[in-house]
């Protein structure tokens, strides 16, 4: 075993209950493995630049790690509340509907779809999401653009056909 996967492999048995903690005290319970393994792949990413006591570094690490998670929990829940709230009262059949968002969402193309998540849902900006997509920030940004003309186009083509079933329906009675 190489010297520096020796110094990694103690660096984390002494300090990973300290960390495990620190991370337990911030985020849900089922998230808390998850957010202390991220913590120390910055660690083994990084450790040859660690110098001394490694633990208040971990900490600012696991900090920050977990505020990103907690962010990210917020950005989700938030977004489901959206989708939630925008859903329509169950059909005459009794199955469920799909949100006009979520509709709207599931008729775009993948790389529009993703675009728009990557901004709206992960909450990335242009340039960390252009690097997600493998192109430049100029050129996210122009697809974002027209992904989001897209879904609005979308949506106003879901509440036409609406109200046109719905005039239907109403004259048929």
């Amino acid at each position: 075993m190489s010297d520096e996967r020796a110094d990694f492999e103690r660096l984390f048995r002494d300090n990973y209950d300290a960390v495990f903690r620190f991370v337990a005290r911030r985020v849900a319970p089922d998230a808390a493995q998850d957010v202390v393994a991220e913590t120390f792949l910055a660690a083994w990413r990084r450790h040859g630049e660690l110098r001394g006591d490694a633990l208040p570094w971990l900490l600012g690490v696991a900090r920050r790690v977990s505020a990103n998670h907690l962010r990210g929990d917020a950005r989700r829940r938030a977004l489901g509340d959206l989708l939630n709230a925008q859903r329509p009262e169950r059909s005459c059949g009794g199955a469920d509907t799909p949100s006009g968002v979520a509709l709207a969402l599931s008729r775009l193309s993948e790389r529009d779809r993703e675009a728009l998540m990557l901004v709206a849902w992960d909450g990335l900006e242009h340039r960390a999401a252009a690097t997600v997509m493998g192109c430049s920030t100029t050129a996210f940004t122009v697809r974002v653009h027209r992904a989001r003309r897209r879904l609005k186009a979308a949506l106003a083509a879901d509440a036409h056909t609406t109200i046109t079933i719905e005039e239907q329906a109403r004259s048929m009675s």
